[in-house]
């Protein structure tokens, strides 16, 4: 089993490091860890050092739907399509690029690469008045990933493909049923799960305690089909207790004026209340061994946020002693 933590290219992470990738890569080691999961974005890759990242997080898509079914009719104002399904006008677009990310990974020789399975609005993060459901999202995405991989030699993605769950609609893990059509659908085999144990408790507000939220993970793997648990290869462990949080901002509904805000103010805003949301907290009780034990992943992704390197190494010390590794 590979244990690895979070890095991203972006400066909220990097810079714990100076911006020095060797430092990381010196920090991985002394921690005890067998590599990183990297959130690459649209620029070119940075010069990292040789077998560093074992695993690659492809960027995310929040509002892609419309655009992935009506192309330039989709009816988005132009500047909000800048922060949308990167910059894609069509279908076509948004293979390309999917194309290219799933090439990115496979170039870094990672093991696999993590595509959110997931759609929602700016304003929708606040309100939770979604404009597609479940069903829709994952319909749709099942679309673009066959269409993706189809675009490669023999229909296969060059690096495995993990699909991750979210608390928005699509796949959540919330709807065994929903989950199993991936397996049922999909038209390539390079593929597995990815269980984010922060973003499946993020999905029932009214859990506020550690205990609890373990008991809720062991329930939602154990109601999924045994076809369904034998293809989660990975876990991104954390834990998220926000249930407080999330009920008060649901009953403010949108910050004032949200709908005349510039679209870059509205990104912020809806940016800063979702890692409100997704805590990425240590878990603390030694029961979180059971989560790793029902689900027997090849991966665990220590996937924990910070403030400052310092922050970080206790956090990665709280959960490991927590595994007892």
């Amino acid at each position: 089993m590979l244990h690895l933590f979070n890095v991203s290219v972006y400066s909220t992470h990097i810079d714990l490091f100076a911006g020095d990738w060797k430092a990381v890569a010196a920090f991985a080691a002394q921690q005890g860890f067998d590599g990183i999961e990297l959130l690459i974005g649209v620029d070119p890759l940075p010069d990292l050092p040789s077998g560093l990242v074992c695993g690659v997080h492809l960027p995310y898509w929040i509002r892609w739907i419309e655009i992935w079914r009506d192309g330039p009719a989709a009816a988005i104002p132009a500047d909000e399509r800048a922060f949308l399904a990167g910059g894609a006008r069509d279908a076509a677009d948004m293979v390309a690029l999917q194309h290219e990310w799933w090439q990115r990974a496979a170039r870094l020789q990672a093991q696999y690469a993590v595509f959110h399975v997931s759609h929602v609005t700016m304003a929708e993060t606040f309100t939770r008045y979604y404009s597609f459901s479940a069903e829709e999202v994952v319909s749709a995405a099942i679309e673009l990933l066959n269409a993706t991989a189809a675009s490669f030699p023999h229909g296969e993605p060059p690096v495995r493909l993990w699909l991750e769950n979210l608390w928005w609609p699509g796949l959540t893990f919330t709807d065994p049923d929903l989950a199993d059509r991936f397996v049922a659908e999909l038209r390539f085999t390079n593929w597995a799960f990815v269980l984010d144990t922060g973003h499946l408790i993020n999905s029932d507000p009214s859990v506020t305690d550690e205990e609890v939220a373990i008991d809720l993970v062991l329930a939602r793997i154990a109601a999924l089909p045994s076809r369904v648990r034998e293809r989660i290869e990975g876990i991104h462990l954390n834990l998220s207790l926000s249930g407080a949080y999330q009920r008060a901002a649901q009953a403010a509904g949108l910050p004032d004026r949200f709908a005349a805000l510039p679209v870059a103010e509205q990104f912020a805003l809806a940016r800063d209340h979702v890692a409100q949301i997704d805590q990425h907290r240590p878990f603390t009780s030694p029961r979180c061994r059971e989560i790793v034990a029902a689900t027997r992943p090849r991966v665990v992704v220590h996937e924990l946020l910070a403030r400052t390197r310092a922050e970080l190494e206790q956090s990665l010390r709280l959960q490991c002693r927590a595994l007892d590794r």
